[in-house]
């Protein structure tokens, strides 16, 4: 056997550790809390309603009522406990919604049914006054429906707004910031948030609820059900990918008084927790050495005793 004086061993134990960036998690428009707003059909300081034949499938709440009474299937609060804080909260759901950034931007007076048909969800921002023509609009897909209009909201007679594949007038919410005035004969979905005012042409089908605490909501012989929905679930974040590094592990003999031992003599060990990495051992090897790629750890480089032939 061949004797050599000295084997130097470049790498003999290896602490690892990374820095992780997460990764830009882009969130979508999500469902605010109504909190006891939820359970309003109407909820106005002045509640006006011109005809017989309005039917308010959920709770009613104002100040001031209506000569002509609705049909009720819940309950009317007049000014009391319930109603404030109905009103409250639907400050607070207001103030979610309009935080929450825009995925779509269109100038001011946007007629919503020329837009390309169905809408996907997402937070759509007008600058100005928008607008459902004859041609109706379809939003398409579940998720929620983000509707943030910088003036008045308009739905001309017989419109429509329908909902497919999955979208829930749960999920939909209109917040224009002057009056919302919803054509004769039409039918609308979702949650109109308005304290300018509602105003509810003659016969219309409106699944969702008109809220407008501190302004008048006006209706003539029509139909508002509160929708039937579930607890707003927290949003769902993917978990990032764990970020890997790569280690380089590179085995240097020196040999001294005629010594011939290589690189590939020896076993090089990459172990974490005690338990080899894939692709460990392997043989020693020079420059640029054996690349591992690993998740954030601890790790162990070794090798087995020397050994030359």
């Amino acid at each position: 056997m061949e004797k050599f004086n000295k084997v130097s061993v470049t790498v003999l134990s290896l602490m690892l550790a990374f820095g992780f960036v997460s990764p830009v998690s882009v969130l979508a428009a999500t469902t605010p809390s109504l909190g006891g707003a939820a359970t309003y059909g109407i909820l106005g300081s002045t509640y006006t309603n011109t005809a017989a034949g309005t039917t308010v499938n959920g709770d009613l709440g104002y100040t001031t009522g209506p000569a002509v009474a609705p049909t009720v299937s819940g309950t009317t609060h007049v000014a009391d406990g319930s109603y404030n804080q109905a009103g409250t909260d639907q400050g607070t759901a207001l103030s979610s919604l309009n935080s929450q950034s825009c995925d779509f931007n269109f100038g001011s007076a946007t007629d919503l049914s020329l837009l390309p048909q169905p809408l996907a969800p997402g937070v759509y921002c007008v600058t100005g006054a928008a607008s459902i023509g004859t041609g109706g609009i379809t939003l398409s897909g579940a998720g929620t429906y983000i509707f943030r209009i910088g003036g008045a909201l308009t739905t001309v007679a017989n419109s429509s707004v329908a909902l497919t594949s999955g979208a829930s007038a749960c999920n939909v919410f209109w917040t224009p910031t002057s009056a919302t005035t919803l054509g004769a004969n039409s039918s609308f979905a979702g949650t109109d948030i308005d304290a300018a005012g509602i105003t509810v042409g003659s016969t219309v089908s409106w699944i969702g609820r008109a809220l407008a605490f501190g302004g008048t909501v006006t209706t003539n012989a029509d139909t508002i059900t509160v929708p039937s929905c579930s607890a707003v679930p927290p949003p769902v974040i993917p978990p990032a990918t764990p970020a890997l590094a790569t280690l380089h592990v590179v085995k240097q003999v020196v040999n001294n008084s005629g010594g011939t031992a290589v690189a590939s003599n020896f076993n090089i060990h990459v172990k974490l927790s005690g338990t080899g990495v894939a692709g460990s051992p392997t043989l020693g090897t020079v420059a640029p050495g054996t690349s591992y790629s690993l998740s954030a750890g601890t790790y162990v480089v070794s090798e087995d005793a020397n050994f030359v032939p």
